[in-house]
């Protein structure tokens, strides 16, 4: 049975079904879709349309069973209970972060805590999935993994860069892959109680166009290797002080 090769519309990573199957799961993402044949079209793969599931109305089914109403009273007070939760957690966050914008203190090594690193890596790692939109037939082989940290200070300026490496493979030819080392640029950055969590806006990704398919012009963002992509931290941000982690 031949296979259907297409890009997932949330992440773009590549996914494959067979021209049968009514849904599919991206491997990476972890969206499911509802596969929606158009035989109108000629080629064979435009025939395919992948649509997103409807998560509430799967929530909706389980409270199917008993009367309307009694489901109707379990689901308000589901949502309304989860509503309040995710209230509690943005009011919290704000204010913290207001408290956090008015003070100035410079970043050091000792104020990355786990819990910071790790909210770094969570956001580093969907700005790397957001900014890779023209990599074509490449997708990322497993998750990209942080190899160190620039911390930049200049007056009570903080600027804070990861850098991961990344490696991409082609869908089709699984031996065909490349590497390459993406920095993730943190602003304003503020310490705050040895916490910097409060403080970290999206992750802007400032890296040259790397070509790995010269004949198809496929690209896609990052250095060839770390010494490289140091030289130019260094000489973009020649004014500040800066620290490796």
């Amino acid at each position: 049975m031949r296979l259907i090769e297409k890009k997932c519309p949330n992440c773009g990573a590549g996914l494959s079904f067979s021209e049968n199957d009514k849904s599919c799961k991206c491997e990476y993402c972890k969206r499911e879709f509802e596969i929606e044949r158009d035989t109108d079209k000629t080629k064979l793969v435009d025939q395919f349309n992948l649509i997103p599931l409807k998560t509430f109305a799967s929530i909706f089914k389980i409270f199917t069973i008993g009367s309307f109403i009694s489901s109707l009273f379990i689901t308000l007070i589901i949502f309304a209970v989860f509503g309040l939760f995710i209230f509690g957690i943005i009011k919290s966050v704000d204010s913290q972060t207001r408290k956090n914008k008015e003070s100035n203190e410079i970043v050091e090594e000792k104020d990355l805590t786990n819990t910071d690193l790790e909210l770094l890596d969570m956001k580093s790692k969907i700005a790397i999935m957001k900014n890779n939109d023209n990599t074509v037939d490449f997708s990322l082989k497993g998750s990209p993994k942080r190899e160190k940290i620039y911390i930049l200070t200049k007056d009570e300026e903080n600027i804070l860069i990861p850098v991961y490496k990344a490696t991409y493979q082609n869908f089709f030819e699984k031996e065909f892959k490349y590497t390459v080392y993406i920095p993730v640029i943190y602003e304003n950055v503020r310490s705050k109680s040895n916490s910097i969590i409060y403080s970290l806006d999206d992750g802007i990704i400032d890296a040259p166009e790397y070509y790995f398919n010269l004949e198809h012009s496929d690209y896609t963002y990052g250095y060839q290797n770390l010494e490289d992509l140091n030289n130019a931290i260094l000489s973009d941000f020649k004014e500040y002080s800066i620290v490796e982690k």
